[in-house]
């Protein structure tokens, strides 16, 4: 009896299971650049503290989007690690979709949707230039920004949203320099050559 009044006490001072929402994961691991299919996402109930913002909750939801980075077996699928529907459509197959913020504006407002540039790691402030240029990506394609986002923006994809903000330009490069290129986007300085 005692026994059973402590295992029964334990039982109503557990705490509750913390509650869950069904989250979207890679069913394997998943290169960049693959457009994911059923066999590539799984739904799994995580708790609701450890789903990261943006998650996505169903395979629908999924199909066809490619992933932006290569992503291992397991990992919740937000809106920032696939592409967008209207992004993906423009980029050519084998391709992934990489927002890049360049260091001189008046270069960026120029650029328009299928225009090609190499793009060039810059100097940061006080650096001395490099002797040799360093290419993070030969021939980019200038992708459109989907029709329901420019109209949100002040100036659509090639001019800022407010006074602070460089312009984002989008580009189709292929999945080998796009970590390189989003990391010095991230923290550098990108120039950008238009080529025929």
């Amino acid at each position: 009896m005692f026994g059973l009044a402590t295992a029964q006490t334990v039982h109503l001072l557990r705490p509750p299971p913390p509650p869950t929402v069904d989250v979207a994961v890679t069913a394997r691991a998943v290169a960049a650049g693959t457009e994911l299919t059923r066999d590539d996402v799984v739904v799994r109930a995580i708790a609701a503290d450890l789903a990261p913002p943006g998650a996505l909750h169903t395979v629908r939801d999924l199909l066809g989007r490619a992933a932006v980075v290569g992503l291992p077996a397991g990992a919740p699928l937000h809106a920032t690690l696939v592409s967008d529907d209207g992004v993906s459509a423009a980029a050519p197959r084998g391709t992934v979709v990489v927002p890049v913020r360049l260091s001189d504006d008046a270069i960026a407002a120029l650029l328009r949707p299928g225009d090609r540039v190499d793009l060039l790691a810059g100097t940061t402030s006080g650096s001395e230039p490099a002797a040799e240029p360093q290419y993070l990506a030969r021939s980019a394609l200038v992708l459109p920004v989907p029709a329901e986002r420019e109209a949100e923006g002040a100036g659509g994809l090639l001019a800022p949203a407010s006074d602070g903000d460089r312009p984002v330009t989008l580009v189709a490069v292929s999945p080998d320099d796009a970590p390189e290129l989003s990391a010095v986007s991230g923290w550098g300085s990108v120039t950008a050559v238009l080529v025929p």
